[in-house]
């Protein structure tokens, strides 16, 4: 079957959203009296699992404690303040989406991203000239690895997920692309985790974004 459609994840797939998920997080962290902040390396393996996990991690307490619940909302709030300060495209990836939209396929992001921080960072970036749908959890779909969003987009694009390349850079985007079903699951190695070892033999991986379009020749 041919590849009619690609969804990404957002954060170290398409962007370089490193420094404004720490920013946002320390300011998070200030504004509710800790008294420490992160660097980047200290951020990074954070990154993917979206905020409440992350505020999980950070203070080491459970996902529905309270102060994890109170950093979530803070970090939210900041970042819709501060959606791309100091976010970039990756290398490759305008020339990419650029050539995708030029073969008429749609595209969509699938992130964990806070919906109103998402909204704003693919408007800023310009992604949104790109895309058919962006969606979060807090669109009403389950988080990533479970593939409710990505079948969503699907259905938006008017495709199936069996026409679909899944592209993201962390376990969670590999494991929610084979729950849906997708054509093919690519792995960014320029994003902010390795390739799960499991996995390595299963997934397309991408030393250079614009090796995707590989896939389409």
């Amino acid at each position: 079957m041919s590849i009619k459609a690609f969804i990404f994840d957002l954060d170290g797939t398409l962007i370089d959203a490193l420094p404004d998920i720490r920013a946002n997080a320390n300011r998070a962290l200030e504004k509710l009296g800790y008294d420490f902040q992160m660097s980047v390396e200290e951020t990074q393996p954070h990154v993917g699992g979206g905020a409440q996990k992350l505020a999980s991690n950070v203070l080491n307490k459970p996902m529905d404690h309270p102060d994890t619940m109170a950093m979530y909302h803070a970090f939210a709030d900041f970042y819709e303040q501060h959606p791309a300060d100091f976010g970039t495209m990756l290398p490759g990836v305008t020339e990419t989406l650029d050539a995708i939209q030029a073969k008429g396929l749609p595209m969509c992001i699938v992130t964990a991203k806070p919906a109103k921080a998402r909204v704003k960072v693919t408007k800023a970036l310009g992604l949104d000239d790109y895309m058919t749908l962006a969606l979060s959890p807090e669109d009403g779909f389950a988080k990533k690895p479970a593939p409710d969003m990505l079948i969503e987009c699907c259905r938006a694009m008017g495709v199936s997920a069996s026409e679909t390349v899944m592209t993201g850079d962390t376990r969670f985007d590999v494991e929610a692309g084979f729950a849906a079903k997708c054509h093919t699951v690519a792995f960014a190695e320029h994003g902010y985790q390795d390739v799960p070892e499991e996995y390595a033999n299963k997934v397309v991986s991408l030393p250079h974004f614009t090796d995707l379009l590989k896939l389409l020749d």
